[in-house]
């Protein structure tokens, strides 16, 4: 079940209860998507494909996903955030294995160049175990966005 917690702009941050497959996660979050119209039709099953194809789990300070699609399936430039209760078992980026996931950033952004940049820039977050302990706080959207906000517009 997914508890939107707070929303500032284009940054949003949920709470996920109950567990699951990471396919079952990525799909409540593709549907939560479609349906708050930050995403097309079609967005959860290529979201699916793609973390088959391409596994976007890091181990790091804590276990973190970064799952995203095409941008033709962006219909406004957000990046959700969700904090699971409970962790979630992803494939690894290069594959080998699994990483327990406690929080997903799911991408959905309208310009391919943005890509690699606001990849590096979440790379760079979560290797900070103070940052990824502040999406807890009350401030967290306001964190995101200012980490993030300049690759949400345009």
């Amino acid at each position: 079940m997914i508890t939107r917690k707070m929303l500032y702009e284009h940054a949003q941050l949920l709470t996920i209860t109950g567990g699951g497959t990471s396919e079952e996660v990525l799909m409540e979050l593709g549907e939560y998507a479609v349906e708050h119209q930050l995403a097309r039709e079609g967005f959860p099953e290529a979201l699916l494909r793609r973390e088959r194809q391409y596994p976007t789990g890091i181990q790091g300070v804590m276990g973190v996903a970064i799952p995203h699609s095409d941008q033709e399936y962006t219909k406004e430039a957000s990046i959700v955030i969700a904090l699971l209760e409970e962790p979630v078992s992803f494939r690894p980026m290069g594959g080998g294995g699994q990483v327990a996931v406690k929080v997903i950033f799911m991408l959905l952004l309208n310009k391919q160049e943005h890509q690699v940049e606001v990849l590096e820039n979440i790379v760079g977050f979560i290797q900070d175990e103070r940052k990824l302990k502040e999406l807890w706080s009350e401030d967290a959207p306001a964190r995101i966005y200012a980490a993030f906000g300049q690759y949400l517009h345009g």
